[in-house]
């Protein structure tokens, strides 16, 4: 038996697995199957057959190969007492399939049966926090909830890290008559019309059949919608989308991201696609990660003395719209252009400092700009902007902020916005509010090349900056920034589809242990594959910027495409792409 993900988004994976003798795709179906009740023609693994049961806790059937054992299962509500104790009964039944309650120990298995699914999923807070307990128990291995899947709920269910469903809900509902779109449940006789062309509801539906048939290809249809958003990563929002129909799906987002941040965090990528921000974006975890490094990590650049805080633009990164290039043009006034320092208000990010303008998600993000501000989203700005302010301390700040957003703000600023940041007045009074940069110390645009590089780097790796960068230049127009060191040897180079810097093998080397892997001994060329990972700094999330170590020798950098817990715990699948290797 075997798993290997082949591609990750927040808390799931697509993958291939060994099951029952057979290669199956993940996330998946276990459709249910008897001679009364055929499985679709489709099923790749069938529940009863493929999977069979191993009879109850007193009466077991002896199981064979893979089956899912039998187990005395209390309410979730029981004590923690009870669920242990009875974890210590049902043990000697388990074997490649274990029993897995959030409440008892675990053993060792490669698919785990989610004890209490149906009744925990009635409660969203109960829901997210069983699974939270599993996962955190069992890592990244199989996880299966048993007869609560439908169209309507698989994408959260897969979203929270649910890797196989089944068919049972949808056979109890299609005998009650009810007719599923991937949006909704309707009774079959209240229809006037099907919406759906499938074989089935283009005849029309007759009897159970027929109705069950139906359910089976929107079920079918909505797990290719979710392999496909996980694919392209995708699936956040395509969650976000489904809460209008259902709000304990809103509660189990909202939870999952205010309670349990660390959670998923280390689930998100550091990279990624367009993010279409809502109302739940606020605390979404790769938002959040970004605000809490500009206010942990991120250090302004040290030569920067005046502050000017702008207003965002719909086109990404800032620099190529319309309204910023009016904002350079006023601030180009500056005969000392290189001590100002630009930095971008807006929801849900909080503060983009210019030099972060091309990192994942501060150009990868659209909001819908009414010129209104929510209280929630002000809050955050008003805090966010404190906090960053307590740490990076400038001699002047210049606020061309709009009114609706500025008048929320408790800040000693020249304030340069008339009526809309654009407009001729305002950008007459930033080009003459920036003047007063003239008389402060004069900063040359290699030096603040330099801090610019630097600031990034700290974003990216945290710490140990200012090693890598002693006796170094950086050259290029920004955002295309070059590293080299005193010997004019390449270190690192930024890329613009990443938004991170990328290292050279001598980068890597002198980099050093930050953000490291380390791996048996051999030299690696193509990919690392989790199997010769021996351990990883706990940081490392899909898309950072790794160095591979073996004992204290760099043999390799590359890119990550697992968090650090994965390639620890992981058996299979690439867990680096090399870059560039010890020759």
């Amino acid at each position: 038996m075997r798993f290997e993900a082949i591609a990750r988004d927040a808390n799931t994976r697509i993958g291939y697995a060994e099951i029952a003798e057979k290669k199956i795709v993940i996330p998946n179906i276990l459709w249910y199957s008897s001679t009364r009740l055929p499985a679709p023609p489709y099923a790749e693994l069938k529940l009863n057959e493929d999977i069979k049961s191993g009879g109850t806790f007193f009466y077991p059937k002896e199981c064979e190969n893979f089956c899912i054992p039998p187990a005395l299962i209390y309410p979730h509500f029981f004590p923690d007492e009870i669920h242990e104790k009875i974890f210590s009964i049902n043990k000697k039944f388990f074997g490649d399939i274990a029993i897995i309650s959030a409440k008892g120990k675990k053993k060792n298995a490669f698919l785990y049966v989610m004890a209490n699914a149906k009744e925990l999923f009635s409660n969203p807070r109960e829901f997210v926090s069983a699974i939270v307990e599993i996962r955190n128990k069992i890592g990244y291995k199989l996880l299966y909830a048993p007869a609560i899947a439908n169209p309507l709920n698989m994408a959260i269910l897969s979203y929270c890290g649910i890797d196989l469903f089944d068919s049972l809900d949808i056979i109890l509902k299609s005998r009650k008559g009810v007719y599923f779109t991937s949006e909704k449940e309707y009774k079959l006789d209240e229809l006037e019309g099907y919406p759906c062309n499938c074989e089935y509801c283009k005849k029309g539906i007759d009897d159970f059949e027929d109705l069950l048939f139906h359910n089976y290809e929107v079920m079918r249809n909505e797990l290719i919608k979710i392999r496909n958003a996980i694919k392209r990563r995708e699936l956040r929002e395509y969650v976000e989308a489904k809460t209008h129909f259902n709000p304990n799906f809103a509660s189990i987002i909202r939870i999952l991201d205010m309670k349990y941040y660390d959670y998923q965090e280390k689930n998100y990528a550091v990279i990624g696609n367009k993010i279409i921000a809502s109302p739940y974006s606020l605390y979404r975890p790769d938002i959040r990660r970004f605000r809490e490094r500009i206010l942990n990590r991120y250090e302004k650049p040290r030569n920067a003395k005046v502050l000017v805080l702008l207003p965002c633009s719909a086109k990404k990164p800032y620099s190529t719209s319309k309204s910023h290039k009016l904002f350079n043009r006023a601030i180009a006034n500056s005969i000392n252009r290189y001590t100002i320092h630009e930095v971008i208000v807006t929801s849900p990010l909080g503060l983009v400092p210019r030099e972060l303008e091309c990192t994942y998600p501060a150009a990868h993000y659209d909001i819908s700009v009414i010129g209104y501000w929510d209280k929630e989203e002000i809050e955050m700005i008003r805090n966010t902007l404190s906090d960053y302010l307590e740490r990076n301390k400038y001699d002047l700040i210049i606020n061309h902020l709009p009114k609706e957003l500025s008048n929320h703000l408790d800040i000693d600023a020249i304030n340069t916005c008339k009526e809309h940041p654009t407009s001729d007045a305002s950008l007459e009074a930033l080009a003459e509010a920036v003047k007063e940069a003239d008389d402060m110390e004069k900063v040359k645009h290699t030096e603040r090349r330099f801090e610019n590089a630097r600031s990034i780097l700290l974003y990216q790796f945290g710490k140990n900056i200012d090693n890598f960068l002693k006796n170094c230049k950086v050259k290029g127009k920004f955002p295309d920034y070059k590293i080299y060191d005193e010997n004019d040897k390449q270190l690192a180079s930024f890329s613009m589809k990443r938004g991170l810097f990328s290292l050279t093998y001598p980068g890597g080397k002198k980099l050093g242990r930050n953000y490291w892997v380390e791996i048996e001994d051999f030299t690696p060329k193509g990919s690392v594959f989790a199997v010769g990972i021996e351990d990883a700094d706990e940081r490392i999330r899909i898309g950072d910027e790794v160095v591979i170590f073996h004992n204290d020798e760099v043999r390799a950098v590359g890119v990550a495409k697992m968090n650090a817990y994965e390639m620890k715990e992981s058996k299979a699948g690439e867990a680096i792409k090399v870059r560039h290797y010890k020759s």
